[in-house]
């Protein structure tokens, strides 16, 4: 029976215990007792060293279970002190499309290496899986299943999924093709079972196919097993020619990549496939600048409809103080002309910028990429994005609010206090970034940690907060300017 008692830390020190004793037989049965996805968990906590020694004393069976799980690190490691015989008995252990899966994310070296290893078989079947663009159903699918015949009979049939058992992938439902490898049916394993032996498989399977061609989008591919409640879909070319299988283990990859990109993209994020501290700090930024900066700039309609209407209300007089240039400004004219216009920019961006690291890092959460223990690392990689991400925002701010004035007062911008206000939203917004950022990331970890759902903390509760923390550094940031420089 298999075993999950354990943590990862500690099933890693187990077996690395065992090897050290060089009780290798111990440690083959203790493999027997986890499963694959544990056991790499489990020894991903090693050095890499020890996870390469263990990896060559396991049987090669097992290994082609477990590597599919390490991450792209490990596996680029691994592959990098591997001979070209070794590479090759691994990846024969390996379906096809979990090959492909691997090669698509490691370094081009490293996939030369591989495929320089594999059989010439191997090759073709990897190669007719790349050609296909990515996120259709030709680039998630297996290639290793096994395919009936019209004019075979149940023994022939059973007879060849035995003889594929190790190669194919383990499904319930087997596709019926003709002479000319055109899709004609389904069979299943239980129709197969319950049949007589010299039954013709034509005459007990099903001519009813739900199936995909190779260039259906992957999230059409999800839907249609979620809609028909099937397992294993068939995909077929433009002649109607079976090529492949999805089984819903493909499916469920699929869904969770799917998932991340409309939770980006509801976040404000251009989407990235990587784990959180895989992703480089510049590829953070460029994936939240550009709606930063969207956002940020469309504020300034919400910006100019508060100046119509305070204007509406009567401040002509103010402005015509400001163009003849007197010595003293009506605090009050400085705080409800110039700085409350700006307030729905500051908060708006702020509010932003914490929605995104708070989405990144419930994501991060639910997925195990991160861990509470994470957090001081956390910490340091969303100062330096938000830091770069402020620079940028207030660059560009700087701009927006030169045209505003330029337009407002007619090209006389020459006044003291509008530069004061200029380097008022400049500081308040660096400070009102970082620290929303920080504030985001912060709240999800602490609420995993008190064993809360951290999306609790990534809704209202944060929104308010950034609010209000924006709003008070905003107009404290003006105060040591209107009232200590002036």
């Amino acid at each position: 029976m298999r075993k999950q008692n354990l943590s990862p830390d500690k099933l890693g020190e187990l077996l690395d215990d065992i090897l050290k004793t060089n009780n290798f037989n111990l440690y083959r049965e203790t493999l027997k007792d986890y499963y694959p996805a544990d056991l790499a968990d489990a020894l991903s906590s090693l050095p890499i060293e020890r996870i390469i020694i263990a990896l060559r004393i396991m049987p090669t069976e097992d290994l082609g279970e477990i590597f599919p799980f390490f991450n792209n690190d490990i596996q680029e490691e691994i592959i990098s002190s591997y001979t070209s015989l070794e590479i090759k008995e691994l990846f024969d252990q390996i379906f096809t499309d979990d090959i492909v899966e691997i090669i698509e994310e490691l370094p081009a070296d490293i996939v030369e290496k591989i495929l320089r290893a594999t059989t010439p078989e191997s090759r073709l079947q990897i190669n007719s899986i790349l050609k296909y663009q990515v996120n259709t159903a030709g680039s998630i699918m297996s290639v290793d299943y096994t395919k009936l015949h019209l004019d075979w009979t149940v023994r022939e049939a059973i007879n060849a999924i035995k003889k594929e058992r190790e190669e194919a992938e383990e499904v319930h439902y087997f596709f019926v093709v003709d002479d000319l490898n055109n899709l004609k049916g389904v069979v299943e394993l239980k129709t197969l079972f319950f049949s007589k032996s010299d039954q013709l498989i034509k005459d007990i399977m099903d001519d009813r196919i739900i199936l995909a061609t190779t260039k259906t989008d992957q999230e059409e591919v999800a839907n249609m097993f979620k809609k028909y409640d099937v397992t294993t879909l068939p995909i077929i070319n433009s002649q109607n020619k079976l090529v492949g299988i999805i089984t819903v283990d493909d499916v469920l990859d699929v869904l969770e990549e799917e998932a991340t990109e409309d939770i980006h993209k509801m976040a404000g994020i251009s989407p990235v496939e990587d784990e959180y501290f895989k992703t480089s700090i510049w590829k953070m930024v460029k994936s939240r600048i550009i709606w930063l900066l969207f956002l940020m700039l469309s504020a300034t309609i919400t910006q100019v409809i508060i100046l119509v209407f305070l204007n509406l209300y009567g401040v002509e007089d103010q402005i015509s103080a400001i163009k003849t240039e007197k010595a003293n400004f009506s605090i009050s004219y400085i705080v409800a002309i110039l700085l409350t216009p700006l307030l729905t920019v500051i908060s708006g961006t702020t509010g932003n910028a914490s929605s995104q690291s708070s989405t990144m890092i419930v994501r991060s959460l639910s997925l195990k990429e991160i861990e509470p223990k994470h957090y001081l690392k956390v910490l340091g990689k969303e100062i330096c994005v938000s830091s770069f991400l402020a620079i940028i925002l207030i660059c560009v701010n700087f701009v927006r609010m030169i045209i505003i004035y330029a337009v407002e007062f007619k090209g006389d911008i020459n006044q003291k206090v509008l530069w004061y206000v200029i380097a008022t939203i400049s500081i308040a917004m660096f400070l009102s970034i970082v620290f929303s950022k920080v504030i985001g990331a912060t709240l999800p970890i602490i609420a995993k940690k008190i064993k809360m759902d951290p999306a609790i903390m990534a809704g209202p509760l944060l929104t308010t907060i950034v609010d209000a923390l924006s709003t008070t550094i905003f107009f404290s940031i003006g105060m040591i300017f209107f009232f200590v420089l002036i």
